[in-house]
C-alpha cells in the first residue's frame, strides 16, 4: 500500500501563517486601529451618547423657537392692534406711546432670541459635522478589522485543504503535532472574538448613522424656520417703524392744535368786544344747562333715580408723578382751575365772589395729557353724552363734547371739553344716554373741543339747580373759602 508524499513543507508553511496571523491583533493595537472589544471608554459608546445629547439640544433648540413663534403671534397681534388704533383713532396718544414703547422692546427681545436661535443651529450644525468624521474614521477602523476577517478565514479555508491526517504523520516530533493543534484551536477563538466585535460595532455605527440623519433633519428644519422667523420679523419691525412714525405725526399734529387754541384764547381775550360776546355766550349756556337739567329730571328720565345719592365717589383723574391714571381713594390730582371765585375775565361775573376775585368758575379744571382716560366720579344714569348744539364756538376751536350724568333726581354732574374722535390723541365717548355707570367706570377721554386753551377736564356739579363745589364730595378734595 503506497502513501503519498508526506506534505513537510505545506506543514511548516501552515504554522509559520498561524504565528502571523496570531499576532495581527498585537499589530492592530500597536497601529491604533479600533480592536473588537472597546477601546477608552468604548468610543462606539461614547460617539452614540454624543449624537444622543445633539438631539437633545436639538429639540431643547425646537422649544426655544416655538417660544419665539408663539412670541411673534402675540407681537404681530399687537403690532395690528396698535396700528388700528393709530388709523381709526381709538385710543390715546399716552396709551399708544407706551405701546410702541412696549413694542420696541419686544421686537428686540425677538431679535436677540432670533440670533441666539441661529447661532445655536449653527454651533450645533458644527458639532455634528465633526462627530460625522469622528464616526467616518469609526467606520473605517470598522472596514479594516472586516477586511484582517476576510482575510483569516481564506488562510483558515486554505489551511483547512491540510489533511490532519498529514499533520500526524509529517510531525517530526509530538512537540510540533501539539504546536499544530494549539494554533487551529487559537485560530478559531480568535476569529470567534474578531467577528463578534465587528458584529457589534457595525450594530452601534449603524445606530449612530441613524442618529446623525435624524439630527441632520432637524438642524435643517430649525434653519428653515428661522429662516421664516426672519421674515416674520422683519416684517414686524416695518409695521413698528410706521406706527413710530404715525406716532410722531400725530404728536406734532396735538401739539400744534393745542397751539392755535391757545392762540385763538388769546385773541379773544385782548379784544374787549369780543370777550365781551364770549361771557354773554357762556353766561346764557349755563342758564341753558340748568333748565336743560331740571326739565330732565322732572320728566320720565328721572325715573329710578333716588332723591339722595348715597354712594361712593372718586376722583375721575389722579396724578401720580408719571401721569395720570384710574383714581384711588384719598388721592387728588393736579387741579389747574378751582371751582369759585376767579380773577380771569373769562367767566361771568358773580355777585357772590369779592371784588378782588369777580368772576366765577362753575367747575373744577383738571390738566391732564391729551387722551388721559376720565372715569364717573359716582353712580348714576348718563343724560347726555355728545356734543353741544347750542355752545358758542370761537373761530379756530372745535365743538364742545360733553357727558352728564344724573345721580339723583337733583344731582347732576358734567364733564367737558372731553374728545370726540375727530382728533387722533382724543377718543370719542365710551358711554351711551340712557345707559347706568358705575363709580370709576371709563366715559370718555379728556380732550380740548369747546373754548379752551388747552386739554384739561372741566369737572361740574349741579345740586338743586345751582352749580356746587364738586370737590366737598371727592376723596381729600376741599373747597375754597370763596
Amino acid at each position: 500500500m503506497e502513501y503519498s508524499p508526506a506534505p513537510t513543507h505545506r506543514t511548516r508553511t501552515w504554522r509559520a501563517r498561524i504565528g502571523v496571523l496570531l499576532t495581527i491583533p498585537l499589530l492592530i493595537v500597536g497601529l491604533g486601529l479600533a480592536q473588537a472589544g472597546p477601546v477608552r471608554g468604548d468610543p462606539l459608546d461614547d460617539a452614540l451618547a454624543q449624537q444622543k445629547a445633539l438631539a437633545a439640544q436639538l429639540a431643547a433648540q425646537q422649544k426655544a423657537l416655538d417660544a419665539l413663534i408663539a412670541q411673534q403671534g402675540a407681537l404681530t397681534a399687537q403690532l395690528a392692534s396698535t396700528s388700528a388704533a393709530l388709523a381709526k383713532n381709538t385710543a390715546t396718544l399716552t396709551s399708544i406711546t407706551t405701546q410702541v414703547a412696549q413694542l420696541s422692546t419686544a421686537v428686540q427681545q425677538a431679535q436677540v432670541g432670533l440670533n441666539k436661535l441661529n447661532d445655536a443651529v449653527n454651533a450645533l450644525d458644527t458639532e455634528i459635522s465633526r462627530l460625522v468624521k469622528e464616526q467616518q474614521a469609526k467606520a473605517r477602523d470598522l472596514a479594516a478589522r472586516q477586511a484582517i476577517l476576510a482575510s483569516r478565514i481564506r488562510e483558515a479555508y486554505i489551511a483547512d485543504q491540510t489533511p490532519p491526517l498529514w499533520i500526524l504523520l509529517s510531525g517530526q516530533s509530538f512537540t510540533d503535532i501539539l504546536l499544530d493543534i494549539a494554533g487551529f484551536n487559537a485560530l478559531g477563538a480568535e476569529d470567534v472574538k474578531l467577528a463578534d466585535g465587528i458584529s457589534r460595532d457595525a450594530a452601534r455605527l449603524a445606530a449612530i448613522e441613524d442618529q446623525v440623519r435624524a439630527n441632520r433633519a432637524e438642524t435643517e428644519k430649525l434653519r428653515v424656520a428661522a429662516a421664516k422667523q426672519k421674515v416674520a420679523l422683519d416684517k414686524q419691525v416695518s409695521l413698528l417703524n410706521a406706527a413710530k412714525a404715525r406716532l410722531a405725526a400725530a404728536i406734532a399734529a396735538q401739539k400744534k392744535a393745542i397751539a392755535a387754541q391757545k392762540a385763538a384764547m388769546d385773541k379773544v381775550i385782548a379784544d374787549k368786544k369780543k370777550l365781551a360776546a364770549a361771557v354773554a355766550a357762556l353766561k346764557v349756556e349755563e342758564a341753558r344747562v340748568t333748565a336743560t337739567v331740571n326739565a330732565l329730571l322732572k320728566g320720565q328720565f328721572g325715573s329710578g333715580l333716588p332723591t339722595v345719592y348715597s354712594g361712593g365717589w372718586t376722583w375721575p383723574i389722579v396724578h401720580n408723578g408719571s401721569g395720570f391714571v384710574k383714581p384711588v381713594g384719598g388721592t387728588r390730582p393736579y387741579i389747574s382751575q378751582k371751582f369759585g371765585c376767579v380773577s380771569w375775565p373769562i367767566y361771568p361775573k358773580s355777585s357772590t365772589c369779592p371784588k378782588g376775585y369777580p368772576y366765577l368758575h362753575n367747575g373744577v379744571d383738571i390738566s391732564a395729557a391729551p387722551g388721559t382716560p376720565i372715569y364717573a366720579a359716582a353712580a348714576g344714569k348718563v343724560m347726555i353724552a355728545g356734543i353741544c348744539s347750542y355752545c358758542v364756538v370761537w373761530k379756530g376751536m372745535r365743538p364742545l363734547a360733553w357727558i352728564w350724568i344724573a345721580h339723583s333726581k337733583s344731582m347732576v354732574s358734567i364733564y367737558g371739553h372731553i374728545g370726540d374722535g375727530k382728533v387722533s390723541s382724543q377718543p370719542k365717548w365710551r358711554v351711551n344716554v340712557g345707559e347706568i355707570v358705575a363709580a370709576g367706570q371709563l366715559i370718555g377721554f379728556v380732550g380740548s373741543t369747546g373754548n379752551v386753551t388747552g386739554p384739561h377736564l372741566h369737572l361740574s356739579l349741579l345740586q338743586n339747580g345751582k352749580y356746587v363745589c364738586i370737590q366737598k364730595y371727592l376723596p381729600g378734595g376741599a373747597c375754597s373759602a370763596y
